[in-house]
């Protein structure tokens, strides 16, 4: 059982969407009464472990029928969030009651820049389950007195913060670095990752000045298309707790798709 919950955190490491199967009930003579309380672990692509031998090989050759594995990645494809049972009819003499649950990734905020405005948006996300991290290289501006919220404050060089993790699916990025000196620094690591949403702040003048300068660099239309820019909802923002309202806004919209 252990491998099969470490499996499950190298799959999340991952950003994939996971549903764990709980085994509550058994219908039928051919599968053991043993097995209630086994579980399997699977993604939109089919099972990935099972936490135990006995299950394996007493389901595995059911669940290799079409019609049961579509049944179970229903919740999958739907993008479901919430825990359901589920019955599976593996043949006319066999029927298994699942206890369905998604195994959710939370989603990782980082913010580059600890500048007036990073303050107001840690604030404000943390009310949004969002996991936080704030990178800057100035390690006055990093303290808990001025971010109470954030889970993670980097004092670092964003080239070596960008040595050291990996982007993924699941992440947004606020890029607001200090008089936007590092504006392009940021964004030309970021802007071919899987980042969920990409954001960066500035002034149309400024924003063009980046975008050239990655254009130089081989960045295609696509890719700068993919940034918001100027960042946030235009809500007529002035001052920097509006403007942080107005980026989470943006990405709230985001992550509910729309």
């Amino acid at each position: 059982m252990g491998d099969f919950f470490k499996k499950m955190i190298e799959e999340l490491k991952d950003s994939k969407k996971l549903i764990t199967a709980v085994l509550t009930e058994i219908d039928g003579e051919e599968i053991s009464e043993n097995l209630l309380g086994e579980m399997f672990l699977f993604d939109d692509e089919g099972i990935i472990e099972f936490s135990s031998d006995l299950l394996e090989e007493e389901l595995q050759k059911f669940m290799l029928e079409e019609d049961i594995k579509s049944q179970l990645l229903a919740p999958v494809e739907a993008k479901k969030t919430e825990a359901e049972l589920k019955e599976i009819e593996l043949d006319k003499n066999n029927n298994l009651e699942f206890f369905l649950e998604p195994v959710v990734d939370t989603p990782r905020l980082i913010v580059f820049g600890a500048g007036h405005i990073a303050e107001p948006l840690v604030k404000i996300c943390s009310l949004l389950d969002f996991s936080i991290t704030v990178v800057d290289d100035r390690e006055d501006f990093l303290n808990f007195e001025r971010f109470p919220t954030a889970d993670q404050l980097l004092a670092l060089e964003y080239q070596e913060f960008f040595a050291n993790t990996k982007i993924k699916e699941n992440d947004y990025l606020v890029i607001i670095t200090r008089g936007h000196q590092y504006d392009y620094q940021v964004l030309k690591n970021v802007i071919k990752s899987k980042a969920n949403y990409i954001g960066m702040i500035g002034s149309s003048r400024k924003i063009k000045k980046v975008y050239n300068k990655l254009r130089q660099d081989g960045f295609t239309e696509e890719d700068l298309a993919e940034v918001k820019a100027p960042i946030g909802i235009d809500i007529a923002s002035e001052t920097p707790a509006e403007i942080a309202v107005a980026i989470a806004a943006e990405i709230i919209a985001r992550r509910r798709g729309k």
